[in-house]
């Protein structure tokens, strides 16, 4: 690996919050469950939304998971729904809506968590949404 490219890979993803690349991700598998027009793209989206919502839970379930206890359960809670409607739609003629709901709803409540932007220039800062607690996205503790 050469040096530009690791410094390339350092720097990649440093000026965006945790929880800004989480509504990233919620965005980008709800484009492919509204744009899912054949079962292939179908088949497509769901298993992002199942990837999506699977790292979400393992990050949620671990011992060092920062978020308070009601918030991860309901994580939980909604994750599993999420990944069971989405085992149940990959052969089933079943309406992605509800997917896309829960997901907007996670952006929404993601981007009300989020930091007001940073002053041009320079880089935001790590989000401290739960007080003392550590500023490490949910996603973050599972890489």
């Amino acid at each position: 690996m050469t040096y530009a490219f690791s410094q390339y890979q350092k720097q990649s993803g440093s000026y965006l919050s945790s929880r800004e690349i989480e509504v990233m991700a919620f965005r980008h598998v709800n484009t492919l469950l509204t744009q899912a027009a054949d079962h292939e793209a179908k088949v497509a989206a769901l298993a992002a939304n199942l990837k999506l919502w699977s790292l979400l839970s393992l990050s949620v379930e671990r011992v060092d998971c920062p978020l308070p206890t009601v918030l991860r359960d309901d994580l939980i809670k909604v994750g599993s729904w999420s990944m069971r409607y989405s085992n149940a739609a990959f052969n089933a003629p079943k309406d992605l809506q509800p997917l896309i709901d829960i997901n907007n709803d996670m952006i929404e409540g993601l981007a009300a968590a989020a930091p007001a932007p940073a002053p041009q220039g320079t880089a935001p800062s790590v989000s401290d949404a739960y007080g003392a607690t550590s500023a490490r996205s949910s996603l973050e503790l599972v890489g």
